[in-house]
């Protein structure tokens, strides 16, 4: 066993401490499995936004979605448009406003890649029965509800509404954080 007995306190931060390799190795497959598609993780997450509004958006919503700065979100998108990823339209009424939306070509490599994540992941779970995925399914959404607990106290908001906006989201992040600025 990794962790031998200790106090809660101890405990707690060598669970926190423990996401740090858990994320250094996730995103590093990820970003593996990406250069197979020829994509970054930031190209993967404008395109994924993109693909799941299923409508044009401004920069300023996209660069809101990704936690971009705007320069790095016109080079991310420059490339995308540059693979036919993504198609760039400036606005007939105000010329300072660039429209970005995924091209078909950009829908169909997210689901490639997402289909493709789907079967490399099923065989990491194989070792695990049915009681142990629910238990790790029921402790992840635990653990989300404790981060979106902190998010509504500092809204003064309701922590299910918070919970239930995040399928929104998971369904379209574009939208998610305009509905965040209204």
């Amino acid at each position: 066993m990794l962790f031998a007995p200790c106090s809660r306190d101890e405990r707690i931060k060598r669970i926190a401490d423990a996401f740090v390799p858990l994320m250094w190795f996730t995103t590093r497959q990820f970003s593996q499995k990406l250069a197979a598609f020829g994509l970054t993780p930031p190209q993967f997450m404008a395109l994924v936004a993109l693909s799941k509004h299923h409508q044009p958006c401004t920069m300023s919503d996209l660069t809101a979605v990704t936690l971009q700065d705007p320069p790095t979100m016109t080079g991310i998108i420059d490339r995308l448009v540059a693979m036919r990823l993504v198609q760039r339209t400036r606005s007939e009424t105000d010329r300072r406003v660039v429209w970005v939306q995924a091209t078909p070509a950009g829908a169909d490599l997210i689901k490639q890649i997402t289909e493709k994540s789907h079967r490399d992941d099923t065989p990491s779970f194989a070792t695990l029965n049915d009681d142990e995925l629910a238990a790790i399914e029921q402790l992840v959404e635990h653990l989300l509800r404790i981060h979106v607990d902190r998010l509504a106290s500092l809204k003064g908001t309701d922590v299910e509404s918070q919970f239930e906006r995040l399928q929104l989201f998971m369904n379209d992040p574009i939208a998610y954080v305009k509905s965040e600025h209204n």
